[in-house]
């Protein structure tokens, strides 16, 4: 019997708002290879602009940002990550809770990971998949 492997898919763009686009573009594919459904992938390619908004404009300079898609069961996870260097604490104002609120509004399940200077480092988006 043949084993079937969950399939992981990165990619890495530089920490630029033009960029967004980018990510936008391989989450339409990926929507697509994963079976969401169009609703699905609308909400999914929105939030990652909002979340990559949130990285991109906090108190320090993002050199890049890593996109990490997971196929579980039943669920699909996007993280988007942000690569930073010389953030110290209190250069991030707290906007958590915003962020979260509309990412939410898009994607059912979210996480906010800070960096130990406050700032948000990555975020996870989770939805289930179309059946």
């Amino acid at each position: 019997m043949m084993e079937q492997t969950r399939q992981e898919i990165s990619l890495r763009v530089p920490g630029e708002m033009a960029y967004a686009l980018v990510i936008r573009t391989a989450l339409g594919g990926v929507a697509i290879l994963k079976d969401l459904n169009v609703d699905q992938m609308d909400d999914l390619r929105t939030a990652a602009d909002e979340a990559c908004d949130c990285l991109l404009h906090q108190g320090r300079p993002v050199t890049a940002i890593q996109v990490h898609v997971k196929d579980g069961e039943g669920q699909l996870t996007v993280s988007l990550e942000a690569e930073f260097t010389g953030c110290r604490e209190g250069d991030c104002a707290d906007q958590t809770a915003v962020s979260k609120a509309v990412l939410e509004t898009l994607v059912p399940q979210v996480e906010l990971t800070a960096a130990s200077c406050g700032c948000i480092q990555r975020i996870d988006l989770t939805m289930p998949k179309a059946v």
